[in-house]
Parts: C-alpha cells; structure tokens; sequence
C-alpha cells in the first residue's frame, strides 16, 4: 500500500481503540440507556457509528442509496455489547478492503456523491480519500458523545 493508504488508516484506528476503551466501561445493561429524555441511547450511538459506515460503503461501492433503517438493523447482534463489536470490527474491516482495493489515484480522484451525504462536506464530486477521513471523524464525534454519557454518571475520562 501506499503512504496515503496508511495514512488513511491511522485515524480510523485510533478512533477504534479510542471507541474500545469506552465499550470496556460498559455492559450490555447500559445498551438501552441514555443521559436524558429525547438524546440517543448508547445501542443507537453505536448502531449510528456502524450503520453509517455500512450506508457510506454501499454508495461508494454502487452507488446505491440504503436507508438508516437498513444500514442500522444489526438483528440479534444489536442485542449486545459483544454483537455490536462484532458488527462494528465487520464494517471497518469492509471499509479498510475498499480503501485498499482503491489505487491511490483513485482515492485522489473525485467521485460523485449525494448532496445530503455529510460526510462528502457537501460537495457534489470528492475524493473519496476525504469521505474516508470525514467518516473517522463522524464516529470521534459518537465516541466522544459516549464518553460524555459516562462522564455526566460520574466516570471521569481524566481518570481513565
């Protein structure tokens, strides 16, 4: 692989280890709850991280458009903590053989992409090596919503 593949690569796996750390704070009894009212559980956070990787995958596959509801439909693996690991590890490591399947021209070379895809930053054609770094950014910003959930129940991130 090339020094862009590997750089690639380095973001997506510190937010997994960084996503790990927090999963070892939690239990499966921690699935269905949330801080408030209104604000999504953790199962959904993780179902959010996981299912929109799967969504993203499918479009720059074939380009084909799949709902949330779809791509955040994990069956009985949604069900746990030990699931839902094995589901996110299976998207991230589609992920990873797409980037690798791509040459480095490829992933300098925009590609269409749909105007209400967030992690296109909104632009109609993109390299897909940004949407690869905007999807590593989108799951920081979920790990970092859980963190803040164990946080506000007293379990400091400092401490860790």
């Amino acid at each position: 692989m090339t020094a862009l593949h590997d750089r690639l690569k380095t973001r997506p796996a510190l937010v997994q280890a960084d996503l790990d750390e927090v999963r070892e704070r939690l239990s499966d009894d921690d699935l269905p709850r949330a801080p408030r009212e209104g604000m999504r559980t953790v199962r959904a956070q993780l179902a959010e991280i996981a299912g929109t990787e799967r969504q993203l995958m499918a479009w720059l596959r074939n380009r084909e458009h799949v709902s949330f509801e779809i791509t955040n439909d994990f069956g009985e693996r949604g069900r746990s903590f030990a699931g839902m690991k094995e589901v996110l590890y299976e998207e991230r490591a589609n992920t990873l053989g797409y980037m690798d399947s791509l040459s480095e021209v490829k992933l300098e070379t925009p590609a269409p992409m749909p105007q209400w895809w967030f992690e296109s930053l909104k632009q109609p054609p993109i390299q897909p090596s940004e949407v690869f770094r905007s999807l590593a950014q989108h799951e920081w910003y979920h790990v970092g919503q859980l963190v803040s959930y164990l946080w506000s129940r007293g379990d400091d991130p400092y401490k860790w």
